[in-house]
């Protein structure tokens, strides 16, 4: 039996399982590659250069405000994810793979996969796992 792929992500997190079948046929996985992103968690003084996150905008004419600073930072992060998915399925070859990430961003990352690794996927989750322990994520993608 080939092993299966498991992804869990959200906005921090990337995480790449592999689930393997010991000679006692019990199933386990074992953690193939992480990545965490603490950008996303920054706060806004330490990613601008300006004096204490303070915009040096022109009077009141709200130039240089942050304007939905917060959703663009969210759409790269998403999109760096899907990037990230499809470069792990292409290097790992024709292995079926599951994928699970919390249900605000869940839809948006499967939008932005190749068509060809989309296809291949067995399960989606709408369901935050990054935090949950290894030995209890096979219990969540059993049918």
């Amino acid at each position: 039996m080939s092993s299966k792929l498991i992804i869990i992500a959200d906005l921090q997190r990337f995480k790449l399982f592999t689930s393997k079948v010991d000679p006692m046929g019990r199933e386990a996985v074992e953690l193939m590659e992480g990545s965490e992103s603490l950008d996303i968690h920054q706060r806004l003084h330490e990613k601008v250069s300006d004096q204490q996150g303070n915009f040096q905008g022109v009077g009141a004419s709200g130039s240089g405000e942050d304007h939905n600073r917060g959703l663009e930072e969210e759409r790269r992060r998403i999109k760096e994810i899907a990037q990230q998915v499809n470069k792990t399925i292409q290097n790992h070859g024709e292995n079926p793979w599951y994928f699970a990430a919390p249900k605000a961003i869940n839809n948006q990352i499967v939008e932005l996969l190749n068509p060809s690794i989309k296809a291949r996927m067995t399960m989606n989750l709408h369901a935050d796992l990054s935090k949950i322990p290894d030995d209890q994520l096979l219990k969540h993608f059993q049918k």
